[in-house]
């Protein structure tokens, strides 16, 4: 629900109208508003400085978020809300943002309970790529919490709230009352004052998560004081409804980072859980327990009850589980998409046959292109692996297209990451070849939001025709929508329509089992 907004409100840099309040936090204000130069609808985070600090604190931490947040606008990926703008006004910070229709993982499990274990690993994983991508950048989020995923209506994951963190994270170490609110999100280290470099981030996902699939955070206690005393001495409580989950929040939830798994470790167990999979180590190990683990570091030798054999030149992170016993043993090197020794179903990816191309829009969503079409399997010759699928034909004023593509393990190489190269190598070729070519004239290459695992869109201009095409793919599947129209300039009437029938077979798509 929001608060339509009493009075007129100030026009932020002559263009940015706030219309509605979306939510309040401990930082600042949520507003849907408005952009009166492009005629559109975004959302405002107003950032709140604590009026008890000193001006030249306030000063600092003003010229800091605006620094971080200008830093976070250059972060383009499906899974990051786009940052279009930073004002200055008021004395404090506005950060301009896409406005995301949907809702926040908080208010999921707010409204649904627990969320299945598989859901949430899903979710984990485009978190985790955007985070992968900030700390790629030298950015470090630092409030990674279900208040600041947001689960859009047509699928997409989202996380917000970049750049105005690192304010947060200085303002929470210096003025307790700045911790309420997100206290139990926030890694032991960055509650010592100690550095909190990427590492914190993936707690603090950990802990999202196992709010996520628990239906309550980890540490939550009655005050904050206790939350943060919590964190600093006791373990997590194993969780009782995670499944498979289990074993990675608890290893990513330890309390010394040098015992976590990193970001590919992470990302390879959240894929075999998404993928309805078992966790299993990826060296044989035998239990040890949680003092041998705390001396597995750097510069100290594990006293182990069984030595295993070692890759050369692997970095094992030994996670003791104090309150099972057990321990998980990740890699911080070599391939992240598959275990050493794959067994036959690991790595195939969430699609075993390629589905239906002809089934995955219904005619309402195929009409918003190609009006009164029916889908008919495409003409052209397919291979296995493969379905297409059009509506309308290719001599007709308007003409849409789907075409699946299944990829298969190969060697050492699981089915996503083969997928995932063949996507690179397309996108790569597509961008080498804008410009006057033998089919026509390429436009720019152009990220797609919230479409699948990754994505891009461009037009294509040959002869009388534009074409209008979204590439994306979902685990092992590569998937390509093109309209195209009769026309001499691209349309963007039509790339919007392509852009959304994209999206809607990505939902069909993931929705599927």
């Amino acid at each position: 629900m929001t608060d339509r907004v009493a009075g007129p409100l100030p026009v932020l840099a002559g263009r940015y109208r706030a219309v509605a309040k979306l939510g309040a936090g401990g930082m600042g204000v949520v507003w849907r508003a408005r952009d009166e130069l492009l005629h559109r609808e975004v959302a405002i985070k107003e950032v709140r400085l604590d009026p008890n600090l000193p001006e030249a604190q306030r000063v600092e931490a003003r010229e800091r978020t605006l620094r971080e947040a200008r830093a976070a606008a250059r972060l383009g990926h499906p899974s990051i809300v786009a940052v279009h703008d930073v004002v200055a006004q008021d004395g404090r910070p506005w950060i301009v943002m896409d406005l995301v229709k949907g809702r926040s993982l908080e208010q999921a499990v707010q409204a649904e309970g627990p969320l299945p274990p598989r859901r949430v690993a899903v979710i984990g994983l485009a978190v985790l790529d955007a985070l992968a991508l900030a700390h790629s950048r030298g950015i470090v989020h630092r409030d990674v919490k279900p208040a600041n995923i947001m689960l859009a209506g047509d699928g997409g994951v989202l996380l917000t709230d970049f750049g105005i963190a690192t304010l947060e994270g200085d303002v929470q170490l210096t003025s307790p009352d700045a911790l309420i609110g997100s206290p139990g999100y926030m890694a032991p280290e960055r509650l010592r004052g100690a550095d909190d470099g990427p590492a914190t981030d993936l707690w603090a996902l950990a802990a999202t998560l196992y709010t996520a699939v628990e239906g309550r955070s980890p540490f939550r206690r009655e005050t904050s004081a206790a939350t943060i005393g919590a964190i600093l001495t006791q373990e997590a409580p194993p969780p009782r409804r995670a499944g498979d989950l289990a074993p990675v929040l608890m290893a990513a939830l330890v309390k010394d980072p040098r015992l976590r798994p990193g970001e590919s470790g992470l990302r390879a167990a959240l894929r075999q859980v998404s993928q309805g999979l078992p966790v299993e180590p990826l060296f044989p190990f035998s239990p040890v327990s949680p003092l041998s683990a705390q001396e597995t570091v750097p510069g100290k030798r594990a006293a182990p009850r069984r030595r295993t054999g070692l890759i050369a030149g692997a970095a094992l992170a030994v996670v003791a589980l104090a309150t099972t016993g057990a321990v998980v043993l990740m890699t911080a090197a070599g391939d992240p998409e598959a275990p050493a020794t794959p067994s036959p179903t690991a790595g195939a990816g969430r699609f075993a046959t390629v589905p239906d191309a002809c089934s995955l829009l219904a005619d309402a969503q195929s009409w918003a292109v190609v009006p009164g079409s029916t889908p008919e399997p495409a003409a052209t010759a397919q291979a296995e692996g493969e379905s297409r699928c059009d509506w309308g034909g290719p001599s007709e004023v308007r003409w849409l297209r789907l075409s699946l593509t299944r990829k298969a393990p190969v060697r050492a190489k699981a089915a996503p990451e083969v997928a995932h190269a063949f996507f690179v190598s397309e996108r790569t070729k597509i961008t080498a070849d804008r410009g006057d070519g033998l089919l026509g004239t390429t436009g720019a290459v152009r990220n797609a939001d919230r479409v699948g695992a990754e994505a891009f869109a461009y037009d294509l201009i040959a002869l009388d025709r534009v074409n209008s095409t979204v590439h994306f793919r979902i685990s092992n599947l590569l998937v390509e929508v093109n309209a195209s129209q009769k026309g001499e300039r691209p349309d963007a009437e039509l790339r919007e329509r392509v852009l959304r029938a994209a999206r809607q077979v990505a939902e069909k798509l993931n929705n599927s089992d």
